[in-house]
């Protein structure tokens, strides 16, 4: 394997790992620590992050692709949440967190299917 691949890989593994983490802690803040949040809706959005966990771990290229079909629905949540009037800052970094996720999940997921 080419080693401007294989550096390319680890820079998106770390960016995936960074992006995974801070959304589940998006949700815990979003829903478990500010006023509004319901542990129904933080079990609703994480739950589905967390299937494609073992897969992450394994570093499975199709686990890359089932979480960017997964973040679809996070993006298009965030994107109506972003242009509520009733917006806060959490729609702003869910976008940017799902966005920059989806991008570096889809690149890890073709450098992973190079090896």
């Amino acid at each position: 394997m080419n080693d401007t691949v294989k550096r390319k890989l680890n820079i998106a593994l770390r960016i995936n790992w960074f992006c995974y983490v801070g959304l589940l802690l998006l949700f815990v803040v979003r829903n478990l620590l500010l006023e509004g949040g319901s542990i129904q809706l933080w079990v609703i959005q994480t739950v589905p992050l967390l299937l494609v966990l073992p897969g992450l771990i394994k570093q499975r290229y199709r686990s890359y692709l089932w979480l960017c079909f997964i973040l679809l629905l996070y993006i298009t949540t965030s994107v109506v949440g972003v242009m509520m009037p009733t917006r806060g800052w959490e729609d702003g970094v869910m976008v940017a967190l799902s966005l920059i996720l989806f991008f570096s999940a889809m690149m890890s997921s073709r450098w992973h299917r190079m090896q």
